[in-house]
């Protein structure tokens, strides 16, 4: 489902560009699968076992400073992240959009979401004589249920309001921080990153959901997800939506403490 194009997206430069690019190539390959008549279920099914080799590979070696598990680990998350781009594209194209589609690739993402994270707790938890992995074991546990809670308020939420697309940690920036964290060998760093920031997102979440809940009860109009923050809330720049400035700056300063910061060597 395409996302309504916000004014934001006018006035970000690094996101339009990134994502105009992604968006390009994206309809470029999704043309070949559809000439070789590969279904949009097809690829969304083929998301899993790439997940799964990316869940063994990490299970292993996922926090390793070493490169070949954690490379393995990336480039079967980096298909998968390609599958599960693709078969929204390919389904839009072909005008074979289903709700059965959405709810199977819905529900993919939460058992990848799960493979991800346990494989990671898996890693730190089995890791010898280290009191600093069993934390990190909790750190990914904490993040995977960080990870459900998120997709859950929204999915819930969307039962009786529009869309409750708020909040900065959605799948897309969680991967990303996980495979960013895979490609520089700071994986202990995106675990304790997304055992606490995404829990900012989860608060949004759960407090938007009650506000508009309490409108729809008592017949006032709704609120705007992607309405620009009023007053002081200007300052809080993670509030802002995909495409603005100032997530371009929160991704920036996300991405810099993953390259940066090894908590691994505190």
């Amino acid at each position: 489902m395409t996302d309504k194009i916000h004014f934001a997206q006018r006035e970000a430069l690094l996101s339009r560009f990134i994502g105009h690019s992604i968006q390009r190539l994206r309809r470029l390959v999704a043309g070949v699968l559809i000439r070789l008549r590969i279904g949009p279920t097809t690829l969304t099914v083929c998301g899993l076992p790439a997940t799964v080799a990316a869940g063994g590979f990490l299970a292993v070696g996922g926090g390793d400073h070493t490169l070949t598990a954690r490379w393995s680990a990336l480039a079967f998350l980096l298909l998968a992240a390609a599958f599960d781009m693709l078969d929204g594209t390919v389904a839009r194209s072909t005008g074979r959009m289903t709700k059965l589609g959405a709810f199977l690739d819905s529900c993919l993402d939460r058992i990848s979401d799960g493979i991800i994270f346990t494989a990671l707790a898996w890693y730190y938890f089995t890791r010898p004589g280290n009191t600093q992995h069993l934390w990190l074991a909790l750190a990914a546990m904490i993040s995977l249920l960080n990870a459900e809670l998120i997709s859950y308020l929204k999915a819930r939420a969307e039962n009786f309001i529009p869309s409750c697309a708020v909040g900065y940690w959605q799948r897309g920036e969680r991967l990303a921080a996980v495979m960013i964290g895979l490609a520089v060998g700071h994986t202990g760093t995106v675990m304790v990153m997304l055992a606490m920031l995404p829990a900012l997102t989860v608060w949004r979440r759960l407090t938007f959901s009650l506000r508009q809940l309490h409108r729809l009860d008592n017949g006032k109009p709704l609120l705007d997800p992607g309405a620009k923050p009023a007053g002081l809330m200007r300052l809080a720049l993670w509030r802002y939506r995909r495409g603005h400035p100032a997530y371009d700056f929160v991704t920036a300063v996300n991405i810099a403490a993953i390259v940066i910061i090894d908590v691994t060597r505190w």
